[in-house]
């Protein structure tokens, strides 16, 4: 039962991922979200809770990538009636924006790997 659950749970992220990642794209017409990629959709046991870990690749610090997701989070009840009118489920109730630093780290270790081969 638990393998099941956790199977669903996966699968509803990947369509939530998908949907989330058109609505970022084609709905929303807000300049200051700039160039955002969704990274990861994590969604709880319970299905009432989701996840999105966002980044930004025309950012460089999280301060800037924090700046970009303070109009996703404003636009968070239009992502939700969207997602429920073009997917059934009944319990999405809370959705999460957060900032995914992972790029910046990846970058941040490149370049520190490349300046001490040179």
């Amino acid at each position: 039962m638990l393998v099941q659950r956790k199977y669903r749970t996966q699968r509803i992220a990947k369509i939530l991922y998908k949907e989330i990642t058109k609505i970022i794209l084609y709905k929303l017409n807000n300049p200051k979200i700039g160039i955002i990629t969704v990274s990861k959709v994590f969604v709880s046991n319970d299905l009432h809770y989701v996840k999105v870990f966002v980044t930004s690749l025309n950012r460089n610090n999280i301060n800037q990538i924090n700046f970009s997701i303070k109009p996703l989070i404003k636009a968070t009840n239009y992502i939700k009636y969207y997602i429920n009118k073009h997917i059934l489920l009944k319990k999405v109730q809370h959705i999460v924006f957060l900032s995914d630093d992972s790029i910046l780290k990846n970058i941040r270790v490149t370049n520190l790997i490349k300046s001490i081969e040179n």
